[in-house]
């Protein structure tokens, strides 16, 4: 039996779940860091911080975990097209943490830092699923 189209719709699905977990954070977060009220932003930034590490963090996993055994499986390094997709997918790991952090600052009442990456989450968490997207269908090296 051929695990591969398994591995890839699991891969898949990780990939969705995680983006829309990234994207609510990226909201939220930047939607927190600008209210007065502490009060509504504290426990909005806990439920979401709750939610993604019940969710969004193991989809994220999931997805790393998939996506390493299916190029192990399919020898498929050292392709351009995926060298630079997983160098996106680890930026987008990095904002992941950030943004956790941010959620995790917000709701303890510490001081939030990097609103400027707060601010633009959202359009480099789009940008960076656009850019993996091209190249996953594509493969243009």
């Amino acid at each position: 039996m051929n695990f591969h189209p398994w591995l890839n719709a699991l891969h898949i699905a990780a990939a969705i779940v995680w983006i829309g977990g990234m994207l609510v954070m990226a909201v939220v977060a930047g939607w927190c860091a600008t209210q007065a009220n502490n009060t509504a932003r504290v426990a909005l930034a806990g439920d979401v911080r709750r939610w993604s590490r019940k969710i969004t963090t193991p989809a994220m996993l999931l997805l790393w975990v998939a996506g390493a055994v299916m190029v192990i499986a399919h020898g498929q390094m050292p392709h351009l097209w995926l060298i630079i997709k997983v160098v996106v997918v680890l930026l987008l790991s990095g904002l992941h943490g950030f943004l956790s952090a941010t959620l995790r600052r917000i709701a303890t009442g510490e001081a939030v830092k990097g609103m400027g990456a707060i601010r633009n989450a959202t359009a480099i968490t789009i940008i960076a699923v656009a850019v993996i997207i091209l190249l996953a269908v594509f493969r243009p090296f």
